[in-house]
């Protein structure tokens, strides 16, 4: 009786074969399953690299745009104040050409109005205050007397946020406008460029009947809503700046995620051919090793 065997260099080689078959459609079927291609850096590490860049890249840009929001959402109110003063002063230059004493009480509602304008605050911090974000920006001499002087309790300090992740030179953008230079302009308190001293001007003439104070009064207006077109233009601008800076980066992820998408995304009718060739091939694999098995045991029993 002669003992023969199947040759166990084939045995291995197809225990090899079949190895390597099962691993590709094990990877294959996460491709289609998670939808990406690349399911570990050794699939693809020219790619990986690439994705990993664009990721990091995105990640940034999103950051940016977030602190480009967070800037916004102190210069954008502070805008409408000052757009709300613009209206203010010229209802004021309003009144001083009609003259009338009937008008006084509005021009101290218009006064306390302006106070609240000037004390106005976003996400629970006043807006005008420069650095001093945590109090009023201006205050009454007696709180109890509306009518009486106004100060200025805030700094000039100004508020910077950081756009970017470079350190070494920063993209930064000032979020704040001090309120003493809105509402006292460069005169400062009790100059022609107040406005509240406008206003206190403006009511004495109007109750002496004095023509020549009145228009005194309106003339420092004049300087006044210049004053504060040129702070809504200020922050305009600043605002202007920062929705393009969004815009920028907003279609540079765009860009970025569809690079990414296009290198990481699985090719599913590429996928599901390899797929199903690996299958034939694992089921080819398995009926020659069957039937080596099968002639291994016969060779002993013959």
């Amino acid at each position: 009786m002669s003992f023969r065997t199947a040759s166990t260099t084939q045995q291995r080689q197809s225990l090899m074969d079949l190895q390597r078959t099962q691993e590709r459609l094990a990877q294959n079927r996460t491709r289609v399953t998670t939808g990406s291609r690349i399911t570990g850096p050794g699939d693809d590490p020219t790619a990986s690299a690439a994705i990993l860049d664009f990721n990091n890249s995105i990640q940034a840009n999103t950051q940016s745009i977030r602190q480009a929001d967070a800037a916004l959402s102190y210069l954008s109110p502070s805008e409408n104040q000052v757009a709300a003063a613009i209206d203010a002063t010229i209802r004021l230059q309003e009144l001083a050409v009609g003259g009338s004493s009937a008008s006084i009480g509005e021009l101290d509602a218009i006064r306390g109005n302006l106070l609240s304008m000037a004390n106005a605050q976003s996400q629970g911090k006043y807006l005008f205050a420069g650095t001093r974000t945590n109090q009023p920006a201006f205050v009454l001499a007696n709180p109890n007397d509306p009518t009486s002087q106004i100060s200025y309790q805030g700094d000039a300090g100004a508020i910077q946020l950081t756009l970017d992740g470079n350190a070494a030179n920063p993209n930064q953008v000032t979020t704040n406008i001090p309120g003493d230079t809105v509402f006292f302009g460069s005169g400062g308190m009790g100059s022609s460029t107040d406005i509240f001293q406008a206003i206190t001007d403006l009511k004495a003439g109007l109750n002496a009947n004095d023509a020549a104070a009145v228009k005194v009064a309106a003339g420092h207006l004049d300087l006044i809503f210049a004053n504060l077109n040129k702070m809504q233009a200020d922050l305009g601008g600043r605002q202007a700046g920062l929705l393009d800076l969004k815009d920028t980066l907003t279609t540079f992820n765009t860009t970025l995620e569809s690079l990414q998408s296009s290198m990481e995304a699985t090719d599913y009718p590429k996928a599901a051919t390899e797929i199903a060739a690996d299958e034939t091939q694992q089921s080819v694999t398995l009926s020659v090793m069957a039937k080596i098995n099968k002639v291994s045991l016969f060779d002993y029993l013959t």
